[in-house]
């Protein structure tokens, strides 16, 4: 059976590996970047209301791949509380050195946090895997271009219906690749396809003369 401190290290590396695939799910973006608005109709910039969701989870990402993060992050939490849980409880009647004790503590706290994210996450892309493609025709009227955690992020916001309802709808955003973001500009009219909850983009149909199906 491996020693105490074995277990403590092997359940830090499982807890340290959960954290690093939700931080790869959120795609957060740091505070700087770019933001480039389209003109509205008076030729004055518009000010659309978007939800830009910079750190929430697995937003953009692929429903299969969110799937298998959530559920490998909810089995590294599980088994990092499963092997640190009652060895915490013996440490209470067979105390341990501190230094044992805060690093039990510690994996324990991280998995308990790692569970109910990686469930949100497997929940919600199982449900985007058996749930039918939305799709939209609308304007882009934001593009974001962020640094984030892992690289810099491209970040499209799209307006259904007509420019003149522009003020009195929400724009979505959406992930997107480099190279679609670049094909793009503020004011472009494009059809997106995407997942009801994730908003992940299946395909999207780029403006003449570029139009072109993009997976």
């Amino acid at each position: 059976m491996p020693t105490l401190p074995a277990i403590i290290d092997l359940s830090l590396v499982a807890v340290a590996l959960g954290s690093l695939l939700i931080l790869r799910l959120a795609h957060g973006a740091l505070p700087w970047g770019h933001l480039m608005i389209a003109v509205g109709p008076d030729g004055r910039p518009m000010r659309p209301r978007v939800r830009w969701h910079l750190w929430s989870i697995s937003h953009g990402e692929s429903p299969r791949l969110a799937a298998i993060g959530g559920l490998a992050s909810v089995a590294l939490g599980c088994a990092a509380a499963a092997a640190l849980g009652p060895r915490l409880f013996d440490s209470v009647v067979h105390p341990v050195n501190s230094v044992a004790t805060t690093l039990m503590i510690f994996t324990i706290a991280v998995s308990t946090v790692l569970v109910p994210l990686g469930l949100s996450v497997m929940i919600r892309a199982t449900l985007d895997l058996i749930a039918r493609r939305s799709s939209m025709v609308g304007l882009v009227v934001g593009m974001r271009r962020d640094a984030g955690v892992f690289g810099r992020s491209y970040r499209i916001a799209v307006q259904a219906g007509d420019k003149a309802m522009a003020k009195r709808l929400w724009a979505d955003s959406f992930r997107v690749k480099r190279a679609i973001f670049e094909r793009l500009s503020p004011g472009d009219r494009v059809t997106v396809e995407y997942s009801p909850r994730l908003f992940y983009v299946y395909n999207m149909v780029l403006p003449e003369p570029l139009k072109k199906a993009v997976g």
